[in-house]
């Protein structure tokens, strides 16, 4: 009689009773000076399950005012590009920092992310100012998770093998992005220091063959962008050949504001092989959607489709999953008073193969 073929849903229970949680920290690496790059390459032990990304900067604010205006998405924005690659050609992550923090807002209590009044919040940035120039603290960690959820441990990487490599890339912007800089005040941020550092967490590898953890799916989270012209249709073209959990759009002007619910014409439309429309959404009841299923308002420009979302967020079934693999055309169709650019944060699942 043959062995019996254990599902990826039995050898999920039978890892949760198998393995144990671990929290390691990585060697801090000091920035020297903007627009450079760090990396981290991951210790071949256990299976990873998710990165806190540790960010420390203290810059020099000079300005006739007493104080330098923060934004949206401060400080993030401070990181250019953060990147999780594997040497098999494929890579968790590729975003920027303001992409990487919208993609965590689709989480229980989502304010988490946005600057905290403590320097023991996990966002914590300071904006006081003078004209000689004053010191302020630059502080947050960010999240970069690489399974679906504390529940399902899809999308584990091993990192106990001998021929796979894992790579953690930090790439660093200038620190007056944290800041909206006001020219009739000359505001100016100057760079002082910067560190990074982050704490991988990761789980045993089960002693027992049977609770080993299905490995064969990676969870990929990117982002792509595109102009549009203003006043009339206008349609972004998504990857096909993956299953779609998460969509997040961001919209802004051609100057770099975010786009009003009002600066849009009609709905916001997801478009399967050009006829199939499942979401066509008014901007202003997306946004209400959005409220609902957060607990939080999103901020202005940045919408959600959260197919993961089943009362909590990410922790539905698979009921709502796009899996494009079955589309020839993916389509976000909007209309819009104003030309700008269209941000698609995506979370999609990609089987190795």
């Amino acid at each position: 009689m043959g062995q019996q073929q254990l599902s990826a849903q039995q050898r999920a229970a039978y890892f949760g009773t198998a393995t144990r949680q671990n929290y390691q920290m990585l060697p801090t690496q000091q920035v020297t000076q903007e627009s450079s790059t760090v990396e981290f390459t991951l210790p071949k032990a256990r299976l990873l399950s998710k990165i806190y990304l540790n960010v420390e900067a203290v810059a020099t604010l000079k300005s006739k005012g007493t104080a330098i205006q923060t934004h949206d998405f401060s400080p993030y924005t401070i990181l250019r590009r953060v990147s999780l690659d594997l040497n098999n050609g494929f890579s968790p992550f590729i975003v920027s920092g303001r992409d990487l923090m919208q993609y965590n807002l689709l989480r229980l209590n989502p304010n988490v992310l946005f600057p905290a009044t403590t320097p023991r919040g996990m966002n914590y940035i300071e904006n006081g100012a003078s004209v000689e120039g004053k010191d302020a603290k630059i502080k947050f960690t960010v999240e970069l998770p690489v399974t679906l959820n504390q529940r399902d441990p899809v999308g584990l990487v091993l990192l106990q093998n001998a021929e796979t490599s894992v790579t953690l890339t930090v790439d660093v912007a200038q620190l007056a992005n944290a800041y909206t800089l006001n020219a009739s005040n000359t505001d100016q941020v100057l760079f002082k220091s910067m560190k990074v550092v982050p704490m991988v967490e990761t789980f045993s590898i089960p002693p027992i063959p049977e609770a080993f953890p299905d490995i064969s799916t990676l969870k990929l989270v990117s982002s792509k962008s595109d102009t549009f012209a203003g006043n009339g249709q206008n349609i972004v073209k998504l990857n096909t050949g993956t299953i779609y959990r998460k969509m997040l759009l961001y919209f802004e002007d051609k100057d770099g504001k975010p786009l009003e619910d009002t600066d849009f014409q009609g709905n916001i439309e997801l478009v399967f092989n050009q006829a199939d429309i499942p979401y066509s959404i008014k901007p202003e009841i997306l946004s209400h959607v959005n409220h609902s299923q957060l607990g939080y308002p999103l901020p202005k420009g940045l919408y959600a489709l959260d197919f993961t979302n089943q009362g909590i967020p990410n922790l539905g079934g698979s009921r709502d999953f796009i899996d494009s693999e079955r589309l020839t055309e993916l389509w976000v169709r909007f209309s819009t008073l104003k030309e700008g650019k269209v941000t698609v944060v995506s979370e999609t699942l990609s089987r190795l193969r």
